[in-house]
C-alpha cells in the first residue's frame, strides 16, 4: 500500500511499577499515535502501544526482556486492522511463550497464483480475517528449546468483482478456516529481542492442518526462520549486520491466503504483500543497521527470493530481488526500541513504504 502522505507523532514514557525501588520491575512503555493517508484508505488513524518488561525480581544477565505490543487502525472508509503480540521469557528463560493475534477488514489487491506476470492478473478483493498464532517452548539445554505451536486462521465474507479472482477460484475463494498444530524447535542466543546486536535465532515448525468438516482444508506446512547478527563496533556498538533465511514449504490443498507469499513490512520489503503467491518460498535477506547520532539511525538492506510450485523445483522461476533504505528513531533507549520508516523496491516496478515499530527481523 503506497502512502502519499505520512505523519507520525511519537513519544515514549517510562512508567514504574517497581516494589522497593527494584529496577527489574520497570515497565518501559512506548506509545505511538499515527495519522496517515493513502489512495486506498484515504484518511486513517490509530495507535500502537508497546512495552518492555522484566519477569524477575532482581536483575540477572540471563533472563531476557519480555515484550508486548497492541495496535489498532481505522480509516474513513470504515476499514480497520487491529491486533497484538507478546514474547514472554520466564526466569532463566526456562519457558518462552510467544503469541500473535489479528483481526482485520481491509480490501486488497489480488495478483493471481503461481504466476511470473502478476500485474496482468490484478484484481481487488475484500474479506474479514481473524487469526492467532502461539508458541510454547521449554528449555532443553542452554539456548536450545523444544515445544508446541498452534495456529488458527479464518477468512470470511469474501467479496470480489467479475475479474481474475472469480476466474481463478483459488482454494478457499468463498471463505475458509483452518486450525493447525505443530512440533517446534528453536535455538535462541540473541542479546535483545527488539534490536538484536549479536547471537542467532533459528526456528523450525512443522504444521499439520487436518481437513475438518465445512469450509476447511487439509495441508502440511514447514516453516524455517534462521537469523544471525554480527556486531560492527568500528564506530558505534549499535551498528549491526543482520541476516535472515526463510523457507515456507507447503503440500496439500493450501488456501490462497495461507500460501507462501512475499511482501509487507517484514519479508522482502518493497513488494505488495501477495504480489508473488506460490506454494513454496525461499528468501534470504541482509541488512546493515547504522547508528548515526543519539536517537537517530539508518538501515540499508537487500534480499532475494525464490518462489516455486514444488519445494524442490528451485530453478523453475527467476530470482525476485529487493533493496531499500530506512530511517530509525529510537523511542526507548534502554531497550533500543526503534520506530522504523522504510522505503523498499522490488522488480516489475514494485515499491513500498512501511511504518512500523521494532526491526523487521
Amino acid at each position: 500500500m503506497k502512502k502519499i502522505f505520512v505523519l507520525i507523532c511519537f513519544f515514549a514514557t517510562n512508567s514504574s511499577f517497581a516494589q522497593k525501588s527494584d529496577s527489574a520491575n520497570l515497565f518501559r512503555i512506548t506509545l505511538l499515535p499515527v495519522v496517515y493517508y493513502s489512495p486506498e484508505t484515504r484518511l486513517g488513524f490509530g495507535g500502537l502501544l508497546g512495552a518492555n518488561f522484566e519477569t524477575v525480581r532482581k536483575p540477572d544477565s540471563v533472563t531476557k526482556t519480555s515484550y508486548i505490543e497492541t495496535y489498532i487502525l481505522y480509516t474513513v472508509n470504515h476499514q480497520y486492522d487491529g491486533g497484538g503480540q507478546i514474547r514472554l521469557y520466564k526466569p532463566k528463560n526456562k519457558l518462552i511463550f510467544q503469541g500473535k493475534f489479528n483481526f482485520s477488514h481491509f480490501p486488497e489487491y489480488y495478483f493471481g497464483l503461481q504466476t511470473e506476470n502478476p500485474s496482468s492478473h490484478k484484481d481487488t478483493i475484500s474479506y474479514y480475517r481473524v487469526s492467532g498464532d502461539t508458541r510454547f517452548y521449554w528449555k532443553v539445554k542452554k539456548n536450545y528449546y523444544t515445544g508446541l505451536a498452534a495456529r488458527f486462521n479464518q477468512i470470511k465474507n469474501v467479496e470480489a468483482g467479475i475479474g481474475q479472482f472469480e476466474i481463478d477460484k483459488p482454494v478457499g475463494y468463498s471463505g475458509y478456516w483452518i486450525v493447525g498444530i505443530a512440533p517446534a524447535f528453536t535455538y535462541e542466543s540473541r542479546d535483545n529481542v527488539v534490536y538484536p546486536r549479536k547471537g542467532a535465532y533459528i526456528e523450525a515448525v512443522y504444521f499439520v492442518y487436518p481437513s475438518w468438516e465445512g469450509s476447511s482444508y487439509g495441508f502440511n506446512q514447514l516453516r524455517i526462520d534462521a537469523r544471525k547478527y554480527f556486531p560492527l563496533k568500528s564506530k558505534s556498538n549499535l551498528n549491526v549486520l543482520a541476516f535472515q533465511f526463510l523457507a515456507n514449504l507447503n503440500t496439500g490443498d493450501v488456501p490462497f491466503k495461507d500460501m507462501a507469499d512475499i511482501g509487507g513490512s517484514n519479508t522482502m520489503r518493497g513488494y505488495y504483500t501477495g504480489f508473488y503467491r506460490y506454494k513454496n518460498l525461499y528468501a534470504l535477506q541482509a541488512e546493515y543497521r547504522i547508528h548515526v547520532w543519539n536517537w537517530i539511525g539508518i538501515s540499508l538492506w537487500t534480499g532475494a527470493a525464490l518462489t516455486t510450485e514444488k519445494w524442490y523445483a528451485i530453478t523453475d522461476h527467476s530470482i525476485k530481488p529487493n533493496a531499500g533504505i530506512g530511517l530509525r528513531l529510537m523511542v526507548n533507549k534502554k531497550d533500543h526500541l526503534n520506530v522504523r520508516v522504510d522505503q523498499g523496491w522490488g522488480n516489475q516496478g514494485q515499491k513500498g513504504f512501511y511504518l512500523d515499530i521494532a526491526e523487521a527481523y
